[in-house]
């Protein structure tokens, strides 16, 4: 009953409970049996949890609700069983340290039979005084932070394990030396043994490329067949890409989402990369990376450079699939495959990824208004089966008119504990869902913590409009350059319910933010910025 002085200067409701406890004894004769003392001290506690436990008693917590239950704690701890309510902490140590009976603190005529029990029954006290002893260890500070770290393991995003790149800075200087062979080394010339011309990989006609991706590279939805740059960490392939990305003093990445109203890229997005590259020559080729970033898969993206006469060897990466997949060239020295995947990507964006359940999920949640009230069974969407891959969900649009917005598709999936990135594209055509850290914006700070490369040396080209992840790419510290007229249609339409703020209200100017004209115009834009 806790320490006290006069019951005339207790509070109402605690001197009423220790008058009624006096009357009990009385009324039962149990002097000499009950200690009631009106003060103990701290060492006194477990002389008297012993003393219980010696005669073998029981000790009982009948409170209407009790937060923790440190007392339960000591009691276990000296051997003794328990009866406590069961309401509140109790339970949870009842679970864990299995010593004793949980009864309703509004009965108590449960409480007489589990004390009546446990005293009666001389078996089941020892059985709940061994589980106390042997289970209390679950209650110490040793265990508790050992259970803390173990749930922080298995909560925490699991980084993969990248070799390390500082050998890179020690060697800086030699790599540097060695720029002026690579010119000698990209022309690959390599004599025949038997007669058979041997040619570099950078000699591959167009068709001949699409074969060694279709072959090797992301084809399959399980990664299987797939050239990953996880295979090559520990070779000559990882040292050269490193060694290349990271003298990139500037990147200038190409995220311009202009497309037919089939969904096909139309010659913008060529003509800005031809003006790029002109642009690129003046502010110095070798130090300026280029970066494509696209909703298309990379066969579509490979077609389409093709199709413009432009190698993808002149790009240090390509962004695909909006950002679910990652693909570096190889230079004039790398036999094999053309493209490599970057497998560490995958493993990074793989936190939480729902896969296959989750396209279970979708495929219950994508339908119109009007199958909702039955007056149709036609759906706005449809699975793309050609173009999905291991990390990216991909949908053909039928009817964009009736297509759920950005935001009812999240709320969705939220509200079945999925969290991922959805994605309307390609003119309102494909829709792609993606892990929640994937996005052609994460993508750059990807590379960022991957390869070392500054995001404030990063110039990113955009559309006034585009894909619905367009917002997330005029954010952040790298320069941004909007070029208008170069995107005619975009996906605004399907970002946001009507109630949310629109396009317009976005603020697209800023100290990041440079505006061109026209596609002509880019490189005097990216001059404003220095």
């Amino acid at each position: 009953m806790g320490n006290r002085d006069d019951i005339d200067m207790m509070s109402g409701g605690n001197a009423e409970v220790l008058v009624q406890v006096l009357k009990l004894i009385d009324k039962y004769d149990l002097y000499g049996q009950v200690a009631y003392p009106k003060h103990h001290k701290q060492a006194d506690v477990p002389k008297i949890y012993r003393l219980a436990a010696k005669t073998k008693g029981v000790f009982v917590n009948p409170a209407l609700a009790e937060p923790f239950g440190l007392t339960l704690i000591e009691a276990a701890a000296h051997g003794l069983p328990m009866v406590a309510t069961k309401n509140g902490g109790a339970v949870d140590i009842q679970k864990a340290l299995s010593n004793g009976i949980l009864v309703d603190p509004h009965n108590p005529k449960e409480i007489s039979d589990a004390l009546l029990k446990l005293v009666a029954d001389r078996d089941l006290w020892t059985e709940c005084r061994r589980n106390g002893l042997q289970n209390i260890h679950l209650y110490s500070w040793p265990e508790h932070c050992r259970t803390y770290l173990s749930r922080i393991a298995q909560c925490r995003m699991r980084h993969p394990q990248w070799q390390s790149d500082n050998f890179l800075d020690e060697n800086n200087d030699a790599d540097l030396r060695g720029d002026s062979l690579l010119d000698i080394r990209n022309k690959s010339f390599l004599f025949p043994l038997e007669g058979d011309k041997l040619t570099s990989s950078n000699s591959k006609s167009p068709a001949g490329l699409l074969k060694v991706i279709e072959e090797c590279g992301g084809k399959d939805s399980n990664g299987d067949s797939v050239s990953g740059m996880g295979e090559k960490n520990n070779g000559m392939y990882y040292n050269r890409k490193i060694a290349g990305l990271r003298r990139r003093t500037k990147l200038i990445v190409i995220a311009v989402d202009s497309y037919d109203s089939s969904g096909q890229p139309d010659d913008m997005a060529l003509r800005v990369i031809n003006c790029i590259k002109a642009a690129r020559n003046d502010i110095g080729a070798r130090t300026t990376g280029l970066i494509l970033s696209t909703a298309l898969s990379v066969k579509e993206a490979v077609n389409m450079l093709s199709c413009g006469g432009i190698s993808v060897h002149e790009f240090d990466c390509l962004i695909v699939s909006s950002g679910s997949e990652l693909y570096y060239p190889s230079s004039g020295e790398d036999a094999g495959s053309d493209l490599h995947v970057d497998a560490d990507y995958y493993s990074h964006i793989d936190y939480r990824w729902g896969g296959e359940g989750l396209r279970r999920t979708l495929g219950t949640i994508f339908y119109t208004p009007e199958q909702e009230g039955g007056r149709s069974a036609e759906r706005a969407v449809s699975e793309d089966e050609e173009r999905v891959n291991s990390h990216c969900l991909a949908y053909k649009v039928l009817r964009p008119e009736a297509a759920s917005t950005v935001d009812e598709v999240r709320w969705r999936l939220r509200q079945r504990g999925l969290r991922c990135h959805v994605i309307y594209c390609q003119n309102e055509t494909r829709m792609h869902v993606i892990p929640l850290l994937a996005s052609r914006s994460q993508a750059l700070r990807y590379l960022f913590v991957r390869w070392g490369l500054d995001v404030a040396n990063m110039f990113v080209i955009v559309g006034e409009t585009g894909d619905t992840d367009h917002e997330e790419l005029l954010s952040g510290t790298h320069k941004t350059v909007v070029v208008k007229g170069a995107v005619m249609s975009g996906c605004d339409k399907l970002l946001r319910v009507s109630s949310n703020y629109a396009r317009g209200e976005v603020t697209a100017e800023g100290p990041y933010i440079s505006m061109a004209e026209n596609v002509a115009n880019i490189g005097a834009a990216m001059s404003r910025f220095s």
